[in-house]
């Protein structure tokens, strides 16, 4: 039978497609839609930015149906201007190796992205189309952005073995590593049956931009079936292999590994996935922020359907701790109401968001979808909106004003007035102000008296029984105090006095070597043995200055030169800020002069 191809120079704009109202503010055009150019079903998307910013977009055109197996083509299209148009559909691989219009099953593809050359490579599988045995892989490249391709080459021989049964490699793009000892090596998801009724998880990888491959990282397991693996690489330089678990039960059929070394082995077995929740699918990753590329956070997204029972609700869901936890469905965004499967993610130079996703509204294999939205559209950690005071510490952590704080006279230049109601600032989400398990100093210039309720000065990461630190004013207590928590370990430390006199008072929560101290215009007015780690371990975290996390205890006052250092400061550099405002003490990860 004949292949469709099209020249791949002839751009058209692609039919927007009407969604059921969805949370999130998308754009959606359809790729590939059932039953164009003759083929009665597309599946399996794949997508890749290449170095000079074209958007490919691959996918699986099923000749007769959506059958895994069966007379299947590996097509493309190419976006110069980041989603917004498209060109026509290309064949890049159909048939067999002899003849390209012999009945066989290419797909399963997973594109990577050479960023020091920029060679696109293409691993992928081919059965004989008439049955789904033996699954062999193979490699092809593109030197000219896309527009071509090579002869594909079978790697059967590096990457396979004779004794295996079910082969795959992703469906989902590749990543190339750049931390690191193996900086430039490019890495990939694959999973196969060993014959003999286990199932593995698999990472293959070169180190010649693509030419040979080796097997890395497998997890070979009989009580799971990790496979459909997409990997992103983590700021410490580990990968991180987010898997789906054909083996597992409704709601839990996530799993991941860390692999430490570039991808040649696994520093544990795969693990279930606790709160990601999705239905028995493949799902997409793509690293969005990273604070060693400048970002003040890191993020890491996930694309997959949400409703733990079938394949619906594409939802996009964040980490903002390398893969250690996930949003809930509920905190995720929703990209469509109807029916989902497959995708794949990647980040325009734009710097919006791009998913590739199997949509419909009668069935989750009618069309390809790509949807473009920003990080707006899915949500900041810490909802960004409104005016800011501006950081001069150096890192950048200009903060929101909430309710309008007005500007007053301060002891220092212009200060800020809380009104006790709905005034605060909230700080940004940054990693920069984690101050963990080591010593800090936070500390502001106080002056109140109109009120005896209680009112935060300072509250950070957690409330209750949950790691945070805090600040606070208890003027009905005649006190101020301050309190860390770290794992269920608390500590409490308070004043004599309120120091609710309506006189401009330097106050300082401070954790040194052990001990937990308040320090009141330049004397350590209290301390108490403070206990041992972290007080900001989970991600994404909340900090604000005038109330506490939940919005209650709103500080009725001014307040100026607000800091926090992520180390002990001496007596003497207390002092210096205290009496000359000194901005030459170093370690400042938050100096906000509020003018």
């Amino acid at each position: 039978m004949p292949r469709f191809t099209a020249l791949a120079t002839a751009l058209v704009l692609a039919l927007a497609v009407p969604l059921p109202p969805a949370q999130a503010a998308v754009t959606t055009t359809v790729l590939f839609d059932k039953g164009d150019a003759g083929y009665g079903c597309y599946r399996i998307p794949a997508i890749v930015k290449t170095k000079a910013g074209t958007l490919l977009a691959f996918a699986e055109a099923r000749r007769a149906w959506c059958a895994d197996s069966q007379e299947i083509d590996l097509v493309m299209r190419r976006s110069d201007d980041d989603g917004r148009t498209w060109s026509a559909t290309q064949t890049v691989l159909s048939g067999t190796d002899t003849d390209p219009n012999a009945v066989a099953t290419r797909g399963n593809p997973a594109p990577i992205v050479d960023y020091e050359t920029g060679r696109i490579v293409v691993l992928s599988t081919m059965d004989p189309g008439t049955t789904s045995r033996p699954r062999t892989p193979y490699v092809q490249t593109s030197d000219d952005d896309g527009r071509t391709w090579s002869t594909a080459k079978n790697i059967g021989d590096q990457i396979d073995d004779p004794a295996w049964g079910w082969y795959a490699t992703g469906p989902v793009h590749g990543i190339q590593l750049t931390r690191g000892t193996h900086a430039g090596r490019l890495v990939a998801g694959t999973n196969y049956d060993n014959g003999a009724g286990q199932n593995a998880g698999q990472l293959v990888y070169s180190d010649d931009h693509g030419v040979t491959w080796h097997k890395g990282a497998t997890d070979l397991r009989s009580d799971a079936t990790p496979q459909e693996i997409s990997v992103v690489e983590k700021v410490d330089g580990g990968v991180y292999a987010g898997a789906r678990n054909n083996a597992g039960t409704s709601g839990a059929s996530r799993m991941s590994a860390v692999s430490n070394d570039g991808g040649e082995t696994f520093s544990a077995p795969f693990s279930t996935v606790s709160g990601l929740t999705t239905p028995v699918v493949q799902g997409s990753l793509q690293r969005l922020r990273a604070v060693d590329r400048g970002d003040r956070y890191n993020r890491i997204l996930f694309a997959a359907p949400a409703d733990p029972d079938r394949r619906r609700y594409m939802t996009i869901r964040s980490s903002f701790d390398e893969g250690k936890t996930w949003q809930s469905v509920a905190d995720g965004t929703r990209i469509t109401d109807d029916w989902s499967g497959y995708s794949d993610l990647a980040v325009l130079d734009t710097g919006e968001i791009g998913l590739l996703y199997e949509g419909g509204t009668v069935d989750a294999r009618d069309q390809i979808r790509f949807a473009r939205f920003t990080e707006n559209d899915i949500g900041h950690p810490d909802a960004p909106l409104g005016p800011t005071t501006p950081d001069v510490s150096g890192y950048g952590n200009d903060s929101y004003l909430r309710g309008g704080p007005a500007a007053t006279g301060g002891k220092f230049g212009q200060a800020r007035d809380f009104d006790g109601v709905d005034d605060a600032m909230q700080l940004p989400y940054a990693e920069s102000l984690a101050v963990g398990a080591g010593d800090f100093t936070a500390m502001a210039w106080i002056r109140y008296g109109a009120s005896s309720t209680p009112q935060a000065i300072f509250w950070g990461y957690g409330i209750n029984e949950f790691s945070q630190f805090w600040l606070r004013a208890e003027p009905a207590d005649g006190r101020i105090r301050g309190l860390i928590t770290t794992g269920g370990n608390t500590a409490s430390v308070q004043t004599a006095k309120a120091y609710n006199d309506n006189a401009w008072h330097h106050v300082a929560l401070q954790r040194k070597a052990g001990t937990l101290s308040i320090w009141v215009d330049g004397t350590q007015a209290a301390s108490v043995a403070a206990p041992t780690g972290s007080v900001s371990p989970g991600r994404p975290f909340k900090m604000y200055v005038g109330q506490r996390l939940d919005g209650a205890h709103h500080f009725d006052g001014s307040m100026d030169e607000v800091r926090l250092y992520k180390r002990a400061l001496t007596s003497a550099e207390l002092n210096s800020i205290r009496t000359s405002n000194s901005t030459s003490v170093p370690d400042a990860v938050l100096d906000l002069p509020l003018g």
